[in-house]
């Protein structure tokens, strides 16, 4: 009995670091990953604040200059000229044609590798 006993225990601490090791490893991957998620996370908030703080700095830097409404004028322009292009795309009928050829040949290469698939 007490040779079972001794024998459990050398057994038991022969491979009882190889399984802490393995819990140790598998935890710093998964901190490792939970670290880098963050990482992604933060660096995009971070991005974002730092556009902010640079347009408010050119906003206040155009005011003091006096150039704001004038910027702000042409912003505006070059938006409405983009509406105005894009208006004006979307009445062309050719794009339209283009689009349901372009949709009709996908629908036949779908139709023909699934008959081919089938045989």
């Amino acid at each position: 009995m007490k040779k079972c006993l001794l024998l459990a225990a050398l057994f038991m601490t022969f491979i009882s670091p190889d399984l802490l090791a393995q819990n140790l490893l598998k935890d710093a991957v998964r901190l490792n990953r939970d670290i880098k998620e963050s990482k992604a996370e933060y660096k995009d908030d971070l991005r974002r604040t730092e556009h902010k703080l640079k347009k408010a700095k050119k906003n206040a830097k155009e005011l003091a200059d006096g150039s704001y409404t004038k910027h702000q004028l042409s912003k505006a322009e070059r938006k409405a000229a983009k509406r105005v292009e894009k208006i004006k795309d979307g009445l062309d009928p050719r794009d339209e044609i283009s689009d349901k050829l372009r949709r009709d040949i996908k629908r036949e290469k779908r139709k023909a590798v699934d008959n081919w698939l089938a045989e």
